[in-house]
C-alpha cells in the first residue's frame, strides 16, 4: 500500500477511534448516570470514583487521538502510545473472558473493538521513511 493510502486510512480509522473513545467509553464513564450502567450490564462499583477517573482517562486519550487524526505523521507517539493501551485493554478483557469473569456483551464487544484498532495501529503507523 503507498504511503499516503496508509496515512488516508489511519485518519479515518483514528476518526471511528475518537469517536468511540469519547462517545462509547470516555464521557459515558466520566458524566454517565449509573443506570446507563446497567443497562450495558456493567458492573457497578459502590464507589464510582476508579470509574470516574477511568472515564477521565478515556476522555483525555479521545482528546490525543484527536490530534492523532489531524496529523498522524507528527503526531505519532499518540499512536504508538494507543498501542500499548488498546492492546493492554484487548489482554485484559481477553483473560477476563477465558476466565468467565465477562457477562456484559458491551464489555466483550469492546475488546474485540480494542483489539481490531490494536491491530490497524500497528498495521497502518507511520514508518520513519513517512517521516
Amino acid at each position: 500500500m503507498k504511503p499516503e493510502n496508509r496515512i488516508q486510512w489511519l485518519r479515518r480509522v483514528l476518526f471511528v477511534k475518537v469517536v468511540l473513545t469519547l462517545f462509547a467509553w470516555g464521557l459515558p464513564a466520566l458524566l454517565g448516570p449509573m443506570a446507563l450502567l446497567a443497562v450495558l450490564k456493567l458492573p457497578i462499583p459502590s464507589d464510582p470514583i476508579y470509574l470516574r477517573l477511568f472515564g477521565g482517562a478515556c476522555t483525555a486519550f479521545g482528546v490525543a487521538y484527536w490530534f492523532a487524526y489531524r496529523d498522524p505523521v507528527r503526531n505519532v507517539a499518540i499512536i504508538q502510545a494507543g498501542l500499548v493501551d488498546n492492546g493492554l485493554i484487548t489482554l485484559v478483557i481477553l483473560i477476563l473472558v477465558l476466565t468467565g469473569r465477562v457477562t456484559s456483551a458491551f464489555l466483550a464487544l469492546s475488546g474485540l473493538l480494542t483489539g481490531l484498532f490494536f491491530l490497524l495501529f500497528l498495521l497502518l503507523m507511520p514508518r520513519p521513511e513517512q517521516m
